[in-house]
């Protein structure tokens, strides 16, 4: 081979790996930007830093328009309702709960309630009045729950009552004890 080929081929190498070079160092500066810029391991960037303090101040506004009186004057704010303080509800002498839904869906009134007691065994007696008159009124068993109770559901037809605020009263016994959860409806 002559001297002349000899030097265009060492050329032609030596460029070569000089874009190789380049290609490789362009990955390792582009991969890097990217990382940088998502916030990874690497850190974050100053515009990333600024959205999550952001939003931090975005929730604490949240928080204090919650406490602010709404047009009726009543708080929004979300009361925390604290559960099982003190003695067991089981070692109560009178069965508690409460109505935890009462509404219309299709064409029956639907109530239902929780038994703050483990009960295994009982009867609820459920009575739907309005001005002192009484516009129904069934019993149904106590069905146990994994740590409190509920009665089997009730599902009366709309057609049974007049409009306006009804008054539910579920008298509770079981085992010796009794109790009774009120609540209201709005048909």
């Amino acid at each position: 081979m002559s001297e002349r080929r000899r030097k265009i081929t060492w050329l032609k190498a030596l460029a070569l790996l000089a874009l190789v070079a380049v290609i490789v160092a362009v990955v390792f500066l582009v991969k890097n930007l990217f990382i940088n810029n998502t916030g990874s391991d690497s850190g974050q960037t100053s515009t990333n830093i600024e959205t999550v303090e952001d939003k931090e101040k975005e929730k604490e506004k949240e928080k204090e328009k919650e406490k602010e009186p709404n047009k009726e004057g009543y708080s929004t704010e979300k009361e925390k309702i604290e559960q099982y303080t003190g003695e067991s509800p089981n070692k109560a002498d009178e069965l508690t709960g409460l109505v935890t839904y009462a509404g219309v869906s299709g064409e029956k009134l639907i109530v239902r309630l929780n038994i703050d007691q483990f009960l295994s065994t009982g009867s609820c007696s459920l009575t739907i009045s309005k001005d002192d008159n009484v516009y129904f009124s069934q019993s149904s068993a106590i069905i146990e729950s994994v740590t409190t109770s509920t009665c089997d559901g009730f599902e009366i037809p709309v057609s049974n009552f007049p409009s306006g605020n009804l008054r539910i009263v579920v008298l509770l016994e079981s085992g010796g004890k009794s109790g009774k959860i009120e609540g209201e409806v709005r048909l």
